[in-house]
């Protein structure tokens, strides 16, 4: 295909990050729901994005000549992590409420449990029990289930440090043309 095909590289690399988040979350899915269902899949989906951004940013940068000013090499980095991190936001969604809607509940009672294991260390250190009960109590009140609303506010909330990263990985590889 030429390159007249992606006018964005943004939205092809986009969609194969999106699969690469795929692809990565079903298998922490089936191997370490713990870390599937953490922040540290989200730090490991924001990594992959910001590759594949790159690689959207040069695609466009080679279509362009060579040289390309911050404006042009934002905009199909910042669409690639718009894209991949949907597309990230909407697995987790259907992961949790339809193929395993017991996982959240399952990582509430491992982090309970952990809790009371640290609370029994730390009261062997001193630390007030009130505090720890206290904590406990707000921890066993949490809700883990994960709805449709709070999947989209936490996209968008994600996509402000998206844009921080791509606006960062635009300097980086911007190169004008002096004349």
């Amino acid at each position: 295909m030429s390159n007249a095909t992606y006018p964005n590289p943004g939205i092809k690399w986009g969609l194969i990050a999106g699969a690469a988040v795929i692809a990565t979350g079903l298998t922490l899915y089936k191997v370490d729901e713990r870390t599937f269902f953490s922040l540290k899949f989200s730090v490991i989906q924001l990594g992959m994005c910001a590759v594949f951004a790159l690689l959207a940013g040069w695609q466009k940068k080679q279509q362009l000549g060579g040289f390309i000013g911050f404006k042009d090499a934002l905009q199909p980095i910042f669409t690639t992590f718009v894209i991949a991190t949907l597309i990230g936001t909407m697995l987790t969604y259907v992961v949790v409420n339809y193929v395993d809607p017991e996982l959240p509940n399952r990582m509430k009672a491992l982090d309970i449990r952990d809790f009371e294991a640290m609370r029994q260390a730390n009261k062997a250190a001193g630390i007030n029990n009130a505090d720890l009960n206290d904590a406990l109590t707000k921890l066993q009140q949490q809700d883990y289930h994960i709805t449709f609303i709070a999947s989209m506010l936490s996209y968008f909330t994600g996509l402000f440090l998206d844009f921080v990263i791509s606006a960062i990985l635009a300097a980086i590889i911007r190169k004008k043309q002096f004349a």
